[in-house]
């Protein structure tokens, strides 16, 4: 199963990955905002 493949142990959690290498992890809620300015400043 995935979530225990990567450890999640919350929801909602999200991880993002580029190439299969995981580059940012956050459970539980984060803002529409922060989300677009982490994709923004990693892809």
């Amino acid at each position: 199963m995935l979530s225990s493949k990567y450890q999640v142990k919350g929801v909602p959690t999200m991880i993002l990955f580029k190439n299969g290498k995981q580059l940012w992890r956050q459970s539980g809620v984060v803002d529409k905002n922060s989300i677009v300015s982490i994709i923004k400043s990693h892809f």
